[in-house]
């Protein structure tokens, strides 16, 4: 059963004749929660939606906190000196500045970059020239720092391992009281998944799937305790219903709803309305009824203050007079 923890109870004046109250469930608990009614919006790269944050910074998973976000994606790899940093890409051209810093006679790949080097880089942001630029948003941020600058805030953690050394990411881990129990580490290779289950028990494990029959196959040959499968939404309507009744959760990107959520942040306010009332709202609306459960997206915020306008992980229910 779900542990929910009570925040606050709105006076019988305020709310009419029964009073009510208000509950809330964590990201964490609905990471590990079968029966979660909500969506656990994962925000790509930190990305939300809401402020313009570079992406991978300590800054863009503290707004997507502040947003009330779930779950967060982090991009991960290991320095040439074996520290895990958060990059989404192979090398740090697209994002820093790093050639006029460096120019083209040195490797610009994260696996051939010390973590000092990788951390003198600033991000190509307006706002992170100048000896004073805050660091939380212009320079790259280790695994280790964002760790400790979320402990507090409920997030949980979609991991992408991209690439490197896998037994520092296990140590940075283990060196985090819970931290383990706050991530869902994704990966195609069940060899990764089989390690991390056995260095961190606590860990959500999801394989990713290609079509309903390889998640079949997967649930009924692997021994790993897989709680979530990431797959597409064009299956998940035959595939939710039978794995939920073995405890299993099905995740997906939400591609195509990113697209159409163009049309809700451009034009006039009634438009914007009118694209997520007609849009996005219906189509998000249809895939959870299919039974998805987790959704990868660049406007998790927006997403969550549409469908859930008391906030993520929040219901009300009528306390009966006694």
């Amino acid at each position: 059963m779900r542990v929910q923890a009570l925040l606050l109870v709105v006076m019988t004046v305020a709310c009419g004749p029964a009073p009510t109250v208000v509950i809330k469930t964590t990201p964490t608990e609905c990471l590990h929660d079968v029966d979660c009614e909500f969506l656990m919006f994962a925000a790509h790269r930190g990305q939300c939606g809401d402020d313009t944050e570079p992406e991978n910074s300590v800054a863009s998973y503290l707004a997507c906190a502040r947003a009330g976000a779930p779950m967060v994606e982090v991009d991960t790899r290991v320095t040439k000196d074996g520290v895990v940093v958060l990059h989404h890409d192979s090398d740090v051209l697209r994002v820093t500045d790093f050639e006029a810093r460096f120019g083209t006679t040195k490797s610009a790949k994260v696996a051939d970059l010390t973590v000092a080097e990788f951390q003198s880089l600033r991000m190509k942001d307006a706002r992170c020239q100048g000896a004073d630029a805050d660091l939380t948003r212009c320079r790259g941020a280790t695994l280790d720092e964002l760790l400790d600058a979320t402990a507090e805030l409920g997030l949980t953690f979609f991991i992408d391992y991209k690439a490197g050394d896998l037994a520092a990411f296990i140590a940075d881990v283990k060196t985090k009281p819970g931290a383990d129990r706050r991530m869902l580490f994704f990966d195609s290779n069940l060899d990764v998944l089989t390690r991390i289950h056995a260095e961190l028990p606590q860990m959500a494990l999801m394989p990713r799937v290609q079509s309903a029959d390889e998640a079949r196959q997967l649930v009924a040959t692997t021994t790993l305790p897989v709680t979530w499968i990431h797959g597409d939404p064009d299956y998940v309507k035959a595939l939710a219903p039978e794995l939920k009744t073995k405890g299993i959760r099905l995740y997906s990107n939400v591609w195509l709803l990113d697209a159409e959520f163009i049309a809700v942040i451009t034009g006039s306010e009634a438009e914007k309305q009118a694209a997520w009332d007609k849009r996005v709202k219906p189509q998000l609306e249809g895939l959870r009824g299919d039974g998805l459960s987790g959704a990868g997206s660049e406007w998790s915020a927006r997403m969550i203050r549409g469908l859930y306008p008391l906030g993520w992980g929040i219901t009300r229910s009528e306390l009966r007079p006694r």
